[in-house]
């Protein structure tokens, strides 16, 4: 092609096109990149996706859901960056997910008043009702939003009359701290007079009843007795001597409190009262990843037979024996003896530990043959300080009590989602494969440079 003014005057015209095109590409690219956000997940077990069951739960989310992160140092130490990789995966499956991190340092009473016990620990808020996730997976921030989630109402019902502690109480005895959590977790307390209704009413989804002091009229227990018999849910705590209370009721259950005060040989600070303390559960589903250990003020052990088709299990007990030094140490007993102030084992009096005192009791239950049948599920304590006003905020008691009372709520029905992991990380190698790897790499790769090396240079000097 000839070349003169002409064909270069297109030329520039055709450059120019080009460039501004080119530029007008780039611009709508990064556009589209600012307002859209697209992720490829190309590992073989998509294990930087969310599941199924995840995106599933956020579609049904109405409304902004709240993340905040309680952790202390720089975002990008190796916890924090889990925690943010992990919200990350759920705000690229919903724009309804917001999150930030908070320093507790810079926050102390913030902190202390919401119970935060652990480094990283998350509150998810979602329409006034919140969650504590101190395990940073997929499946415990899902199960969170699922509790969330969920519009049934709870009522849980408070016997009162009796001396019981009042919910909405703010005495040392009472649960009104822990009364207002339930209330921001969407569940809905409310107390009842047995006296004035000789009632329970058929919507109570948990009957409580907590610690009484007084008598029960024979009425009384007649209509928890016909509670029970219709498949209610219980949660009775109770405290050690005061078994005559509701002694007809323990005959239906086939417990029996024991008599004396469970006593453990380790003390907290600033706790006078003999105490049982938990670290270690039995395994069931209320205790399930429970990491934290709790703390139960003058405590009464528990005695049951398997009778009537229910299933019992225990949950709780006092420490059990320790190694020390070569010997074994009593950790825990249960003092009969009139005491005087003297906690100490006493031989042929006392009961070695370990002591249980929380159990749990599930049968399926049928109240007439016009209904379907339904778990039924009470939880059976010998102590009812550990959730008062004075211990609640105390280790993990709080934690502790909300748990117990998912569980009698059936909220305790997990997404299982099990943790992708890269397929073939690990390679094994005999000691032969191992032998020959190292004559490769450490002699015949480093022979062939140098030879490879020698023959440029004597071939450039023949030059």
């Amino acid at each position: 092609m000839e070349i003169n003014k002409k064909t270069r005057r297109q030329l520039r015209i055709e450059a120019w096109i080009f460039i501004i095109l080119f530029l007008t590409v780039m611009v709508l690219l990064g556009w589209l990149a600012n307002r859209y956000n697209k992720e490829l997940d190309w590992t073989a077990t998509g294990r930087n996706t969310l599941s199924s069951a995840s995106v599933a739960v956020l579609d049904k989310l109405s409304g902004p859901v709240s993340i905040t992160s309680y952790a202390s140092g720089d975002e990008t130490s190796p916890q924090n960056t889990r925690i943010r990789d992990l919200i990350t995966r759920y705000q690229n499956a919903s724009d309804k997910i917001h999150f930030k991190f908070v320093d507790p340092n810079l926050s102390p009473d913030q902190t202390r008043k919401l119970g935060i016990h652990t480094p990283g620990e998350m509150i998810v808020d979602y329409q006034g009702r919140t969650e504590h996730v101190t395990s940073f997976t997929e499946e415990n921030l899902t199960n969170s939003l699922q509790r969330l989630l969920r519009n049934a109402e709870r009522k849980i019902v408070f016997i009162t009359g009796h001396g019981e502690r009042n919910p909405e109480g703010h005495a040392n005895f009472d649960f009104g701290q822990f009364f207002q959590s339930l209330q921001n977790k969407g569940f809905k307390v409310s107390t009842l007079n047995l006296t004035a209704t000789l009632s329970i009413p058929t919507d109570t989804s948990v009957l409580v009843i907590a610690s009484p002091q007084l008598d029960y009229l024979p009425s009384e227990i007649d209509a928890i007795k016909q509670y029970i018999a219709k498949g209610g849910n219980l949660w009775w705590m109770q405290e050690p001597d005061s078994n005559a209370h509701l002694a007809l009721l323990a005959n239906q259950l086939h417990i029996k409190f024991m008599n004396g005060i469970i006593v453990s040989a380790v003390r907290i600070y600033g706790v006078n009262s003999p105490t049982a303390i938990v670290a270690k559960y039995l395994p069931h589903t209320i205790t399930n990843e429970f990491e934290y250990k709790t703390l139960y003020p003058e405590v009464a052990g528990i005695e049951f037979e398997q009778k009537d088709n229910w299933s019992i299990t225990p949950f709780l007990e006092s420490l059990p024996d320790v190694i020390a030094q070569g010997r074994t140490v009593l950790a825990s007993w249960l003092k009969t003896g009139k005491s005087g102030g003297d906690l100490n084992y006493v031989s042929g009096i006392d009961v070695k530990g370990p002591i249980k005192f929380g159990i749990a009791m599930t049968r399926t239950a049928k109240p007439d043959s016009s209904q379907k049948s339904k778990t039924q599920r009470i939880v059976v304590m010998g102590d009812g300080d550990f959730i008062s006003n004075t211990y609640l905020g105390l280790l993990g008691n709080q934690e502790m009590g909300e748990h117990i009372l998912n569980w009698l709520t059936h909220d305790d029905n997990f997404i299982n989602i099990p943790e992708p992991k890269a397929p073939g990380t690990h390679i094994v190698l005999t000691d032969t494969s191992m032998w020959m790897f190292g004559m490769l790499y450490l002699i015949i790769l480093p022979l062939l440079l140098i030879i490879g090396g020698v023959a440029i240079w004597l071939r450039r000097r023949k030059r």
